[in-house]
């Protein structure tokens, strides 16, 4: 996923800060999905990128409808052992991008980041 991700991002000229974000992002995503959409079984992924002006990255599983964006943020400002365990990755991806998007679109899981393109001047 990352070298897929890194690959697209190179083409384009993609800052190196903003490739390690974008990676970030990609990363805790995925696991997200590869660990619970289709817990216990296994499924299939499908990863879209594309890049103009912003680098737009989609991922679509058949798992169980989940919408990450409708959990609530975890409090950060809490000492770590007292937080509740899970929702960091998908905090963390929201500070990172520019949007984050989610829909449910037939038996899809459809979610969809976007961060705004800066180049290396």
């Amino acid at each position: 996923v990352l070298d897929f991700i890194a690959e697209k991002l190179n083409v384009v000229n993609c800052e190196e800060k903003l490739q390690r974000q974008i990676a970030i992002a990609a990363e805790e995503i995925f696991v997200n999905i590869a660990h619970y959409a289709y817990e216990p079984a296994i499924g299939m992924v499908i990863m879209r990128i594309s890049a103009d002006d912003e680098i737009v990255i989609e991922f679509e599983d058949g798992g169980k409808p989940y919408n990450p964006l409708e959990k609530e943020d975890p409090d950060i400002t809490a000492r770590a052992e007292d937080r509740n365990i899970g929702g960091l990755g998908v905090y963390m991806v929201k500070k990172m991008m520019d949007s984050v998007e989610y829909k449910r679109k037939g038996d899809k899981n459809i979610l969809t980041v976007r961060k705004k393109l800066l180049r290396p001047a």
